[in-house]
C-alpha cells in the first residue's frame, strides 16, 4: 500500500515532533506533495514516462544554515539510490562589465540574481529522464564559461537546494518534498564570518557589510516568508539527525512506491501479494467463468473496501472483555454511507454492506456521450449526505471523467472534500491525474495502477467491460437469451439455466426481490408448433422454482408476438393453449403461484389486421385469463406487445370495466408505452425536462386510472397515439 502505520503506533509527525522538535507547518507526512504539478494529461504512449518521474526534494533557507550538509547527509544515507544535487547557486546570472565594476554593490541573495529560466529548463529535462550540462558558476570572475559545465544523468531523486528555492511558485511546483532549514541568525552569521574569511580570504569588515546591507534585508524580504511553503521545518539544521533519518526513511517509502503515489499524497494502493494478484489473474482472464469472475472479484472488492474503511476517523473506546480487564480500542466511524456510481458500482455494495451493517447507500447514474462527454442523469442520495462520510463505489477508474462528475455532485450536495473516499479496483493514470488534480483532498483507494488507456479509452490491460461480465449481460455470452429451436420454423426458446441459480443469489444480495424471464412465441400457418409450446413452458417453469428457491419473486413472461395478419380470434386461441400449457409447467414443478406474477399480451389481432375496439380486446383477453389462469395468481401485469401508449391504456381500462369476475388484479408492466413519449420529448436536452416530467405524469396518471377501470381519455397526446410496433422487434 502507499501509505500505512500499525494502528496505535505513532506517526512519523509525532515521531520527529517528540524527538527533534521538528515543526510541520500544517502538513503530516503522508501528505506532502499537496502542490499537485501541473501536467499534461498522458496518453498511452507516455504513461512510461509517468512512471519514471524522479522524487524532488527542494532544501530552502537562509545563507549558511546548514541546507548542503542536510543534502549531503540525505545523499549519504541514500547511497543505493541514484541521487543528483542541483544547487541554486549554479544559475546566478552572468555579471555585465557595469555589475563587474559595481559588483560590491551587487545584491546576490535577490530573486533576480538568479536566471530560474534556465534552472526551470534543466528540472524539466531531468524529470523526464533527459542527461543535462549544469553550469558551474565561478564567484572570482562572476561568470559561468570559466568552469567546465558539470553533466548529470537522470536519478531516482533530485535535491534542489538554495536560499531562494521556494520563491518561484513554477519551480515549488516541481517539488514532491520542500524542507526548509531553520537555523539562529546569529549562528548562521558566525559560519558566514568563517566561511568568508576563512574559505574565501575575505575581510571581515566586508563580510559584515554585506550581511547588514543585503543578506539580513533579503533573508527577512524573500527568504524568510517562503517558509510558509516547506512541508518539513528542520531546526538546527545538519545537527538535527533524528529529524534528517526520518527524512531519509520517508523517502525510501516514497521510492518504494508506485510513481503514481508519490505524486499524488492522496492515493492509496493495497499492498500487493501473491493473493491479490493471483485473483487479478483470474479476473482478467477472458476464459474465466462467469462464476470464478463474481467469486474473485467480489474477494478482492472486500480487500478494498476494508482498505478504504481503514482510511475513516475513529474514536478512542474503553471496553470491558469477558476476563474482566480493560481493552482500550477504537470506536467506527457511525457517520458513514456508501454512493455507487450505477451500475458496476452496484457490484460493490454487497461488500460494504457486508462491511457495515445497515449502511446507506445512494445511487449516481451517469450516461456516457461520445468518448468524454459524461451527463448525470439520475441521483439518489440520502438527504443528510452533508454530514457523513462518503464511500464512492466504482470498480474501474479510467478516464476520470464519470468520477469527476460523481465527486462534483457530492461537492454540491454538501459533503466535503476530505470526507470522500473513492474505490476502485483498478485505476488508469489519466484517471488518477484527473481526480488527483482535480479533487486534491479526497482519497482513492485501488487494488492495481493499469498501463493507460487505448485509443478507444478503454483501460490496459483491464479486465473488459466489468458491468457485463459481473451481471452476465456480456454480449459475447452466448449462454442466454432466446436461441432458435432446431426443427423449426424459426422458432425460439430461452437458455440460460446453468448459472441462474448462482445468479440469483447475486442479486438477491445486491438488494432484488423480482426477476423476469420472457419466451417469444409467434403466430404462423403452423406456429407455435407443440414442441415451441412445451419448450418455452417448460423454461418458465424452471426459471420460476429456481427464483424461488432463492428468494425472488418469478414474473413469468409468454409473449405471443403481434407479426402477422392473423384475427382475433386466432390469437385468443393461441394465447389460451400458450397459458394452459405454462400453468401446468408451473403447476408439475411446484411452483407457488401466489408467489409469482404473469406478465403476457393482450389478446390483439395481428399487425397486419384492421384493429378492433378496446371493449372486444378486454372481453377476449379477460375470457383467455379465466380459461388458463387459476386464483391463486396474484396478479396480472400487462406488456404492450408493440401498442401505442394509448391504446395499451385503453384496452387496460376497458378490461377493468367488464362486470365479470377477475380474481387477479389486472395492471400494467409497460415499458415503451410508459415512457416512449416521455423519452422523445426530453430528446436528452435539459431544456426539456420539466416538459418530459409533464409527459411522464401523464402516462402514469393515465395508466393509474386505466388500473381502477376510471380512464376517461386526455392521455392521448400525438407522440402518446403514435404506434409502437416494430416487425421482428429483437429484445
Amino acid at each position: 500500500m502507499c501509505r500505512s502505520l500499525p494502528m496505535g503506533s505513532k506517526s512519523v509527525v509525532d515521531l520527529i515532533e517528540a524527538s527533534s522538535g521538528v515543526h510541520f507547518s500544517g502538513f503530516h507526512m503522508d501528505s506532502l506533495e499537496h502542490s499537485i504539478k501541473e501536467m499534461e494529461l498522458p496518453t498511452t504512449s507516455a504513461t512510461e514516462d509517468l512512471h519514471k518521474q524522479p522524487f524532488v526534494i527542494g532544501v530552502g533557507g537562509g545563507a549558511a544554515s546548514g541546507k548542503t550538509t542536510v543534502c549531503d547527509l540525505i545523499i549519504q544515507q541514500l547511497h543505493d539510490q541514484r541521487v543528483v544535487l542541483v544547487n541554486q547557486d549554479s544559475f546566478y546570472h552572468t555579471l555585465s562589465e557595469e555589475e563587474l565594476s559595481l559588483v560590491h554593490d551587487y545584491n546576490f541573495d535577490h530573486p533576480d540574481a538568479f536566471d530560474t529560466e534556465k534552472l526551470l529548463c534543466v528540472m524539466e529535462k531531468l524529470r523526464h529522464g533527459q542527461a543535462v550540462d549544469i553550469p558551474n558558476y565561478d564567484f572570482k570572475s562572476y561568470k559561468h564559461n570559466v568552469i567546465q559545465a558539470r553533466r548529470v544523468n537522470p536519478s531516482d531523486v533530485i535535491l534542489l537546494e538554495g536560499i531562494l528555492v521556494f520563491h518561484d511558485p513554477r519551480v515549488r511546483d516541481l517539488m514532491n518534498m520542500k524542507i526548509f532549514v531553520d537555523t539562529d541568525a546569529d549562528v548562521r552569521l558566525a559560519r558566514r564570518i568563517r566561511r568568508d574569511t576563512v574559505e574565501k580570504g575575505r575581510d571581515i569588515g566586508a563580510v559584515l557589510d554585506q550581511y547588514s546591507k543585503f543578506v539580513k534585508p533579503a533573508f527577512d524580504d524573500f527568504i524568510l516568508p517562503t517558509k510558509k511553503y516547506a512541508d518539513i521545518i528542520i531546526p538546527r539544521g545538519g545537527d538535527n539527525h533524528v529529524a534528517i533519518d526520518l527524512i531519509v526513511q520517508h523517502i525510501r517509502t516514497k521510492l518504494g512506491q508506485h510513481d503514481l503515489c508519490k505524486i499524488y499524497p492522496n492515493l492509496y494502493v493495497i499492498h500487493s501479494t501473491f493473493q491479490i494478484r493471483g485473483m487479478h489473474t483470474l479476473i482478467r482472464d477472458s476464459q474465466t467463468t462467469k462464476h470464478d469472475f463474481i467469486f474473485y472479484a467480489d474477494r478482492l472488492i472486500r480487500l478494498v473496501v476494508e482498505h478504504g474503511l481503514g482510511h475513516l476517523p475513529f474514536t478512542e473506546k474503553q471496553v470491558i472483555t469477558p476476563t474482566g480487564s480493560v481493552y482500550t480500542g477504537v470506536d467506527f466511524c457511525k457517520r458513514l454511507c456508501g454512493v455507487s456510481v450505477i451500475r458496476s458500482g452496484e457490484s460493490m455494495e454487497n461488500a460494504l454492506r457486508a462491511c457495515c451493517k445497515g449502511i446507506k447507500i445512494g445511487k449516481i447514474l451517469i450516461h456516457r456521450e461520445g468518448d468524454n462527454g459524461q451527463q448525470l442523469i439520475y441521483e439518489k442520495l440520502p438527504t443528510d449526505i452533508s454530514e457523513r462520510h462518503v464511500l464512492l463505489l466504482d470498480p474501474i477508474l479510467g478516464t476520470g471523467n464519470s468520477a469527476v462528475q460523481a465527486i462534483s455532485l457530492l461537492i454540491r450536495k454538501g459533503v466535503p472534500e476530505s470526507n470522500i473516499i473513492f474505490l476502485n479496483l483498478i485505476s488508469a493514470p489519466q484517471g488518477v491525474h484527473m481526480v488527483c488534480k482535480s479533487f486534491p483532498r479526497i482519497k482513492i483507494v485501488t487494488s492495481e495502477i493499469e498501463l493507460g488507456l487505448n485509443k478507444d479509452f478503454r483501460v490496459i490491460p483491464g479486465m473488459g467491460e466489468f458491468g457485463d461480465r459481473y451481471f452476465g449481460t456480456d454480449d459475447e455470452d452466448q449462454l442466454m437469451g432466446t436461441v432458435e429451436l432446431a426443427g423449426t420454423n424459426g422458432e425460439t426458446t430461452t437458455q440460460g439455466f446453468d448459472s441462474l441459480g448462482a445468479r440469483c443469489q447475486q442479486f438477491y444480495k445486491a438488494g432484488a426481490r423480482f426477476a423476469k424471464w420472457r419466451s417469444v412465441l409467434k403466430i404462423g400457418p403452423h406456429e407455435p408448433s407443440e414442441l415451441s409450446i412445451q419448450q418455452n413452458a417448460q423454461g418458465l417453469a424452471r426459471y420460476a422454482i429456481i427464483c424461488q428457491e432463492n428468494g425472488l419473486v418469478p414474473i413469468v413472461e409468454p409473449e405471443i408476438l403481434t407479426d402477422g395478419a392473423h384475427d382475433i380470434q386466432k390469437c385468443a386461441a393461441v394465447t389460451e393453449i400458450v397459458l394452459a400449457a405454462v400453468y401446468k409447467a408451473l403447476n408439475d414443478h411446484h411452483v407457488l403461484l401466489e408467489g409469482t406474477l404473469l406478465k403476457p399480451n393482450m389478446v390483439t389481432p395481428g399487425s397486419d389486421s384492421p384493429k378492433v375496439a378496446p371493449e372486444v380486446i378486454a372481453e377476449y383477453t379477460v375470457t383467455a385469463l379465466r380459461r388458463t389462469v387459476p386464483a391463486a395468481v396474484p396478479g396480472v401485469v400487462f406488456l404492450s406487445g408493440g401498442q401505442s401508449e394509448e391504446e395499451a391504456t385503453r384496452n387496460l381500462n376497458a378490461m377493468n370495466r367488464l362486470e365479470v369476475l377477475k380474481p387477479w388484479t389486472l395492471s400494467f408492466s409497460f415499458g415503451r408505452a410508459l415512457q416512449q413519449s416521455t423519452l422523445k420529448t426530453w430528446a436528452g436536452k435539459k431544456e426539456n425536462v420539466r416538459k418530459a416530467q409533464e409527459s411522464f405524469l401523464v402516462r402514469c396518471k393515465a395508466n393509474s386510472e386505466a388500473t381502477l377501470g376510471k380512464y376517461t381519455g386526455g392521455g392521448d397526446g400525438g407522440l402518446a397515439s403514435e404506434s409502437l410496433f416494430v416487425k421482428g422487434y429483437k429484445y
